[in-house]
């Protein structure tokens, strides 16, 4: 099999990039704001902080048991919100430069993961789609909130032309690349950038059947809901 270096790479590059813009937003906020809550009452700066962290940590872990050949560590839940629930609360009690600290050890850990890792593994798009889905897509999803609170909501957008550029440059499995796509669209369409959300999706919706089915109902795409099936055909 080819050595997918690009898709190694962009991988890693990714993951840089998200780490960068992390860092960049968060040393912004004052020491009352970093545990302010949000808007809607939910978490912090510190807990989302925390939360793009141990998620890192995770992946990191999947792949040491893919290349070590030994079972994945079991999780204390089976359900998303459950496991969020553990992981705040075995971490809610630790200080602003304990979490920083936290969120470069284990970018480094992953990054070094993804080095390590087979061809094999990245060419599974489960793997290299987890990858993202776990590192620079997980800091587009979490951080436009905080970036809009500080006025660098620029940063964001200065991420998602990096994530797209990655994927655009090759030799990534169609999946992996139509679901960073897709998820790219619908950060675009809540910021109100509709044309860059409808250039991504021309792209993501005719390569995944899931995507189709998936995208009419789509909060995130409430804006261009009509024009879906359209925008589905390419």
């Amino acid at each position: 099999m080819t050595e997918p270096t690009d898709l190694r790479d962009g991988l890693i590059e990714g993951l840089l990039a998200a780490r960068a813009t992390e860092r960049e937003v968060f040393e912004t906020l004052g020491p009352a704001a970093r545990v302010a809550p949000g808007p809607d009452g939910g978490w912090s700066p510190k807990d989302i902080q925390a939360h793009l962290s141990v998620w890192r940590q995770r992946q990191t872990d999947r792949l040491t048991a893919l290349r070590e050949g030994t079972e994945e560590p079991a999780l204390a839940a089976t359900e998303t919100d459950a496991i969020n629930a553990i992981f705040h609360s075995e971490r809610a009690d630790w200080s602003w430069d304990r979490v920083i600290a936290d969120a470069d050890a284990t970018t480094a850990a992953l990054v070094a993961e993804v080095r390590a890792a087979t061809v094999e593994s990245l060419a599974d798009g489960r793997i290299s789609g987890s990858i993202m889905g776990n590192g620079s897509e997980h800091t587009i999803g979490h951080l436009p909130p905080i970036a809009a609170s500080v006025g660098l909501e620029s940063r964001l957008f200065d991420l998602a032309a990096t994530i797209e550029a990655i994927v655009d440059r090759g030799k990534w499995p169609s999946r992996p690349a139509a679901f960073a796509r897709y998820n790219l669209a619908c950060f675009h369409a809540l910021a109100g950038r509709l044309d860059d959300a409808r250039v991504l999706l021309r792209k993501a919706l005719p390569e995944q059947e899931e995507l189709r089915i998936f995208a009419p109902e789509d909060d995130d795409l409430i804006a261009l809901r009509d024009e879906i099936p359209s925008l589905a055909g390419g």
